[in-house]
């Protein structure tokens, strides 16, 4: 019985010293290789310049970042249904800087013709705004004032003049040079590894709290053995002290010879 429980006992140290081991040198997240696009696939507008990745609560994220236009979108550098490593991932975080900027100016006039009540042009100010928006295609934007009306001679049907105003203002556009775009992918499905991260509960906790198990219950067998043991020596009924044999000389009993007697009745 002694050498199944001793065995038993082995394999318990042995097991638990084997998942301590593993605890202390987890083995290392390999990174993912790059995939090369087909040439059916359809290439990107902007390509990133530069690919990292990070591991964060035990998912391992993607990083691109862009160098692009100021007009850029983001939905123009998203991709989707992107795979890295044989694993789905999707667009997660997006941070942004812009890195230089332009501002220029130019002066515009502009011209529009209306009609006003009179031909005084001091009164027909009144059927004019003093002040109009302005905004072009090429970004350019600002408020220009009334300078001048020109009225027309001719009176119309409806007892109004026709007249042209005229505005001139100073104009604005601000260009950025480039937006520095970084773009973070995680994978669709959050790793079992990266639930108990954000519990606390890390794998090498895990297995250490393992080991300890282990050893405890083999510290358990091994005390419980021992206590067996010492009844079944303990328990045994004493044996009773042999009183030692004294032998006591008389002179009725012949040691090694036969007594006078027996010659006489001999005789």
């Amino acid at each position: 019985m002694k050498k199944p429980v001793i065995a038993a006992l082995c394999c318990f140290l042995a097991l638990g010293t084997a998942t301590a081991a593993f605890a202390e040198e987890p083995t290392p997240t390999p990174a993912p290789e790059l995939v090369e696009l087909s040439p059916e696939d359809t290439a990107p507008q902007f390509y990133p310049d530069s690919i990292s990745w990070q591991e964060d609560g035990g998912q391992m994220l993607v990083i691109k970042q862009y160098n692009v236009p100021y007009d850029t979108a983001v939905a123009d550098l998203t991709e989707s249904g992107m795979q890295w490593g044989g694993s789905d991932y999707t667009l997660w975080g997006v941070t942004q800087s812009v890195e230089g900027g332009v501002t220029e100016e130019k002066e515009v006039t502009q011209d529009f013709e209306l009609s006003v009540r009179s031909a005084d042009a001091e009164t027909a100010r009144n059927d004019v705004k003093e002040s109009v928006a302005y905004d072009d295609e090429y970004g350019f934007s600002g408020s220009l004032t009334l300078q001048d009306i020109t009225i027309g001679e001719t009176l119309q049907a409806d007892s109004t003049y026709m007249a042209t105003a005229h505005y001139a203002g100073t104009v604005t556009r601000t260009e950025a040079g480039t937006v520095h775009y970084t773009l973070l992918y995680a994978p669709v499905s959050v790793p079992v590894v990266a639930a108990a991260a954000e519990s606390g509960i890390t794998p090498a906790l895990l297995i250490m709290g393992i080991a300890c198990a282990l050893l405890f219950i083999a510290v358990l067998l091994i005390i419980t053995h021992l206590l067996r043991k010492e009844p079944s020596h303990a328990a045994g009924p004493a044996k009773p002290t042999t009183a030692p044999k004294v032998y006591v000389p008389s002179g009725d009993i012949v040691l090694g010879g036969r007594n006078e007697d027996d010659d006489e009745e001999n005789l």
